[in-house]
């Protein structure tokens, strides 16, 4: 028998046994983050939460963004009495982090899922995961069941689940190389376009195509897309000629990776002939002219200032080679510099000349003979009037006022005066044999010249 004080130094210590294993289990229930305080009782332990995911390895896919990539299901918890209300609480994050840099939601009253869509997943991945968009990653979600209220403590249920995920690759305009492709191509199947001197972001090219389908291949840091119609196939039209060139026909455009089992969205071609394909990777533009509306270099008409226009006209098709700057500031002699201008592929009426900057002090105009030798072949033809300077020797000497780009006179302005250069902007030409020159205000830095000859305008940047 065991006797009062016995009895009583026994309780004793069983209280302290209990208050200790209480102890114990609070500090793990703590752990578990479920702490409810060294003083209450525990319930047991009967689990019954389970976990799914719809897949295992997921390839997200940039055409479709807002479709859901991932959903994970799980059943309830456990059944408790009424007065405790269970919290479910969701985790997704990188294998190997332990949840540490974890996307963290608490989940509505009855709501036993969650879901990612294909954007969702890859601004994670991408912009707070920094991961690769190549490489699938190894990931983990975890689903915790909590229970607050009650007199006891509830054990939490969790339950983690692993998967992967490969984000994709931004399909962009970003380009190493950009290629004409398809049935409709003739002499290769696949063309490489160039840049245009004007700009890093137009790719343009003339190319002699029959009826069919073309492709527009683009390649990016090893990878292969394409350069679609933003609306699907599209019949690029050969347009009736328009007066008012350039004309051509625009249209939106995306990059798109090729299925293995897909269609890809092709440009129809109708007609045979001389096509010219620009490409804007900046804008995201696809422009055709057709055979119909074939760009053509100009031939430019010169009026000898001063003289009849009808009985003094010459013309001179302008094509690639070098050009002349005229840096003198007496013109008694053919001098200067050639400069060798190239012909712009989005239209042969533009002319670039772009290089080693040079500095420029005095006045100055662009000749469009292209060396002494060639005077004589600007004429129009024989028999340009009785006043023709070259065969007659009256007036001034042919060599002296040589076929230029010049100032255009401004209102109030003389016809011989120079103008005013101003660098980085579109300045007024004209094309005629004169005197009229460009005067910087001061020393002036130089590397690249862009005459548009369509739109009677001149840039010095």
């Amino acid at each position: 028998m065991v006797g009062t004080n016995d009895k009583r130094v026994f309780d004793m210590k069983n209280r302290h046994i209990l208050f200790a294993v209480a102890g114990l289990l609070s500090l793990a229930a703590c752990d578990k983050g479920g702490f409810q305080g060294p003083d209450r009782s525990m319930y047991d332990v009967v689990e019954t939460m389970t976990l799914e995911a719809s897949a295992q390895d997921v390839v997200l896919d940039a055409e479709e963004v807002d479709k859901v990539a991932l959903t994970f299901t799980w059943t309830p918890a456990r059944e408790m009495p009424d007065d405790y209300l269970v919290t479910y609480v969701t985790f997704l994050d990188v294998e190997g982090n332990d949840f540490s840099n974890a996307v963290r939601q608490v989940v509505d009253d009855g709501v036993f899922t969650k879901e990612y869509t294909t954007q969702e997943l890859q601004n994670l991945l991408v912009e707070k995961w920094n991961k690769n968009y190549s490489r699938a990653v190894n990931m983990q979600f975890k689903v915790i069941a909590k229970w607050e209220g009650g007199e006891k403590y509830v054990m939490p249920e969790v339950r983690t689940i692993d998967f992967s995920v490969r984000p994709f690759r931004p399909l962009t305009f970003d380009a190493d190389r950009i290629f004409l492709s398809g049935d409709a191509m003739t002499g290769t199947t696949r063309k490489p376009m160039g840049k245009t001197p004007e700009s890093d972001y137009i790719y343009a090219e003339e190319v002699y195509l029959r009826a069919g389908e073309m492709t527009i291949p683009i390649e990016y840091q090893g990878m292969t897309s394409y350069i679609c119609p933003a609306d699907g196939s599209v019949e690029v039209p050969d347009n009736d000629q328009v007066d008012s060139k350039p004309a051509g026909t625009q249209y939106n455009a995306v990059v798109k990776e090729l299925k293995a089992d897909a269609t890809l969205p092709a440009w129809n071609i109708p007609v045979e002939g001389y096509w010219r394909v620009i490409i804007d990777i900046e804008n995201k533009t696809v422009k055709f002219f057709s055979p119909k509306n074939r760009l053509e270099p100009l031939t430019v008409e010169f009026a000898y200032e001063g003289r009849d226009p009808a009985s003094w006209i010459l013309t001179k098709t302008l094509l690639a080679g070098n050009y002349y700057i005229n840096s003198m500031t007496g013109w008694d002699s053919w001098k200067g510099k050639a400069f060798p201008f190239v012909v712009s592929k989005v239209d042969p009426m533009i002319l670039i000349w772009s290089g080693a900057s040079f500095n420029m002090t005095d006045a100055l105009c662009v000749k469009v003979a292209q060396g002494p030798a060639e005077v004589d072949n600007i004429r129009a033809g024989e028999g340009t009037g009785g006043e023709d300077p070259v065969k007659n020797g009256a007036g001034m000497k042919f060599i002296s006022k040589v076929l230029a780009f010049v100032p255009a006179s401004e209102p109030g302005v003389a016809a011989t005066a120079d103008m005013e250069l101003k660098m980085g902007e579109w300045m007024n030409t004209v094309t005629v044999v004169s005197n009229r020159k460009w005067k910087p205000a001061s020393t002036v830095k130089i590397s690249r010249i862009t005459i548009d000859a369509r739109n009677n305008k001149i840039r010095f940047d």
